[in-house]
């Protein structure tokens, strides 16, 4: 049951990991916002900040939290096989 909470904390702590790294990316590109059909930088939006975002960091963390969030649901999976053995057994 431990593993299960534990698994489960780690699926939250990956959703946040890829959630950071996505608003990372999106902070980079917002500058480049397509008007319509029109793919040009609009001029209403301050061209000025420097976001300093790596977006090969960015899909590298990407990769590693969707991987993280994928061995946790695996431990998920095996802990309610177990539960499901036990209870089995216990009938």
């Amino acid at each position: 049951m431990n593993s299960m909470y534990n698994a489960l904390s780690g699926m939250l702590d990956s959703a946040k990991k890829l959630q950071n790294s996505a608003n990372n990316i999106v902070s980079q590109g917002r500058n480049k916002v397509a008007d319509g059909d029109n793919r040009k930088i609009r001029s209403d939006i301050n061209l000025t900040e420097d976001t300093n975002v790596n977006i090969s960091k960015e899909m590298v963390n990407q990769i590693i939290a969707k991987s993280e969030f994928k061995a946790n649901v695996k431990v998920v999976e095996i802990a309610d096989e177990n539960i499901g053995t036990i209870l089995d057994i216990k009938s």
